[in-house]
């Protein structure tokens, strides 16, 4: 019997530790963050996240994308041209597995539509004289895609400050292909605020 209290006197203690800890932090809807990875590839983002219960948030992000970042994109082939995504936006939706309100794994989908540029194919104009030419030029397009995503997160100065480390994966869509390409997206070092 002695142990039994023991037992249950230490496990209550412990529970009411773990709840004060947690309304320390208190409670927050709003997170704004960025990539830190970007800015050194010539790029920016800024997402916003809204927390709808426990364990789910929905948001979006947007992200324009610069030269040095294409250099390194895998996203550059298409037909008989090269793509340059120019920039993207991205709605998305998480699910915390340890609560939005605690440092946690996440699962991320999101969606995708990015401004994309490809050069080197051919276009067709109207010289002055009404006949239709062919040239080699830029056409510029909206494409639409599909991704999930990893993250973990951590948070510090009693739950304001985050820090995320997220891999993503990214399937662009077409009207003649159905699935033409991968990218990897929504990947890197993010920092965030809370409120």
């Amino acid at each position: 019997m002695y142990r039994f209290l023991l037992i249950s006197l230490t496990l209550l203690t412990v529970q009411n530790t773990v709840s004060a800890q947690d309304s320390i932090y208190g409670s927050y809807k709003n997170q704004v963050f960025t990539n830190l990875l970007l800015p050194i590839l010539s790029s920016i983002d800024l997402n916003y996240e809204r927390t709808l219960g426990g364990n789910f948030a929905i948001g979006v992000g947007g992200a324009i994308y610069g030269d040095t970042f294409q250099d390194l994109s895998f996203d550059d082939s298409y037909r008989a041209g090269e793509l340059t995504t120019k920039y993207e936006i991205t709605p998305f939706t998480r699910l915390y597995f340890n609560g939005n309100q605690n440092n946690s794994h996440i699962l991320e989908i999101f969606g995708s539509i990015s401004g994309v540029e490809e050069s080197g194919r051919y276009i067709r104009s109207v010289n002055p004289e009404g006949f239709g030419v062919y040239d080699i030029g830029v056409k510029s397009f909206t494409r639409g895609g599909f991704g999930m995503g990893y993250a973990y997160r951590f948070l510090f100065m009693e739950g304001k400050l985050v820090a995320e480390a997220q891999l993503g994966l990214r399937t662009n869509f077409d009207v003649s292909f159905v699935v033409v390409n991968a990218a990897l997206v929504r990947t890197g070092i993010k920092i965030g605020y809370r409120f």
